[in-house]
């Protein structure tokens, strides 16, 4: 992989990565019951991903969170 193919690479999964903590920070402040209502919204996957973060840094094992469903369109 040539120089700029790493840098771009790094650069895209650099962007994900801020855009899950945004949601993170933008979510934290929210309640249990008010994340599992914007899990079952979610469309993005930078969201889904961010809420389910938020939930189990709150004691929500991964298994349950992996039931949880969510609709992606209606």
């Amino acid at each position: 992989m040539s120089f700029w193919q790493k840098l771009f690479s790094n650069e895209q999964e650099n962007e994900h990565k801020n855009q899950i903590a945004c949601v993170e920070n933008d979510y934290s402040c929210k309640t249990n019951e008010q994340l599992l209502q914007a899990l079952e919204k979610a469309i993005d996957e930078d969201v889904i991903i961010g809420i389910k973060k938020v939930l189990a840094s709150r004691g929500y094992s991964r298994k349950e969170l992996n039931e949880l469903q969510h609709l992606p369109f209606q």
